[in-house]
């Protein structure tokens, strides 16, 4: 609209309106055609129209994308933020701006629960390692813990509720009933399921911004608007090691831990990836990237040492982190409606959910894209795998939440 504004001439009139030609424009903004007819128009009406119809073409003109999607759920009313598949791979859950949860079949679509009460936007929903219990959680706090009924849809028992501080982020553990959430305040909630035994990391007064659980299950790596980051005995409650603040010096969008549980990758918003050893907290190595850097993600597996970052102006790179450098960039910066918003490591492909609303899969031997999913109509906000069915489940700005079918090959099991 700005771009628009600027290229207009003030007290210029058109040189035809719906396809007239026009005379003259008197002071009162009277537009005089050549057949004698007049029209009241002034200057903000006549660039309200302009406009208007400049993006009523421009959207008309534009081509829906092919849909791959196997199944598409468009209960929600408005964005839909966050998603995960129920282990067994036949349930899908997902939490919205309409401040609702359901859990439906990936099958059918069909709801088979309606997870309500919540007041806000649900920001995080997800399954326990077992299925047995599903979390769903709003944006003012509001934790809910339901006991999972796969054999009908009656509503399922609520396990235990819990209202904490604004929330900015959440995960299940791996392999135990323990759930955990960041806050603004900067709290980290921890809790056990299904007793609602809480222990509360406690913060700095700065938001946390996002949390990884190491794969050793018993520490958990936390960054922080300021900057800082730390590492978290859950035991003990205790702060293991901490990165100053002064590292990263910017907001931390994004944290990883190496599958050896040896390294700690952090990113912020400037493009600078900090590799820290979380046995003593040292710096041991810092990477330059693009600004807007947004995900970071190690593959799982350590073999092959890879991690690979995405930024929201469209970058994708696959670093050697033995070597810190990078040794495949698979997107350039070129094109920023394939800037990238989720990240996910599957066997050695990379998988990234992007801002014009594709999948885009990368092999990570040798950085060429493999499959490009298309359908969503908007940005992707959550993206989660399956690998029982080889099944995403995508959560899109566009109110719909999409299946698709992984095409797996066999080559690279």
């Amino acid at each position: 609209m700005k771009e628009i504004m600027r290229g207009h001439q003030e007290d210029t009139p058109p040189s035809s309106v719906n396809g007239d030609e026009i005379t003259g424009m008197d002071e009162e903004g009277i537009i005089y055609y050549d057949d004698g007819d007049e029209i009241q128009l002034d200057e903000d009406e006549y660039m309200e129209e302009v406009t208007e119809d400049f993006f009523e073409e421009d959207e008309a003109d534009m081509e829906p994308p092919e849909d791959h999607a196997a199944l598409v759920f468009s209960k929600h009313v408005g964005s839909v933020f966050s998603c995960d598949l129920h282990p067994n791979g036949k349930l899908a859950v997902t939490g919205g701006e309409d401040d609702k949860a359901y859990v439906w079949s990936v099958e059918t679509g069909e709801v088979v629960m309606d997870c309500v009460g919540h007041k806000d936007s649900v920001i995080f929903v997800g399954f326990s390692f077992d299925g047995a219990y599903l979390a769903t959680a709003d944006m003012c706090g509001l934790i809910k813990v339901w006991k999972c009924n796969t054999e009908n849809q009656d509503p399922w028992p609520v396990a235990f509720e819990y209202e904490a501080d604004d929330l900015t982020w959440g995960l299940w553990h791996f392999g135990a009933r323990v759930l955990m959430f960041g806050s603004v305040s900067g709290d980290i909630y921890v809790f056990k399921v299904p007793s609602g035994d809480t222990k509360i990391l406690q913060g700095h007064n700065v938001k946390s911004e996002c949390g990884k659980l190491f794969r050793d299950g018993v520490r958990l790596s936390a960054g922080y608007e300021d900057g800082a980051v730390k590492i978290w005995d859950l035991k003990t409650s205790a702060i293991l090691q901490q990165v100053p603040a002064s590292v990263h010096q910017i907001r931390v969008t994004a944290v990883d831990n190496h599958p050896e549980n040896n390294l700690i990758a952090s990113i912020s918003t400037d493009g600078k990836v900090v590799l820290t050893t979380p046995n003593n907290g040292k710096v041991v190595g810092q990477l330059e990237t693009e600004n807007d850097l947004e995900t970071v993600a190690f593959a799982d597996d350590a073999q092959l040492g890879l991690l690979a970052t995405g930024t929201l102006t469209g970058a994708v790179c696959i670093w050697d982190v033995a070597r810190q450098m990078i040794r495949h960039q698979c997107a350039k910066s070129d094109d920023a409606v394939g800037g990238v918003t989720k990240m996910i490591w599957v066997k050695t492909e990379l998988v990234t959910g992007c801002l014009d609303g594709s999948i885009r899969v990368y092999e990570g031997r040798n950085g060429e894209r493999s499959q490009m999913l298309t359908g969503h109509r908007s940005e992707i906000l959550d993206l989660c795998y399956n690998e029982k069915e080889n099944l995403f489940l995508t959560t899109s700005d566009d109110g719909t939440a999409r299946i698709f079918k992984y095409e797996v090959n066999k080559d690279k099991d």
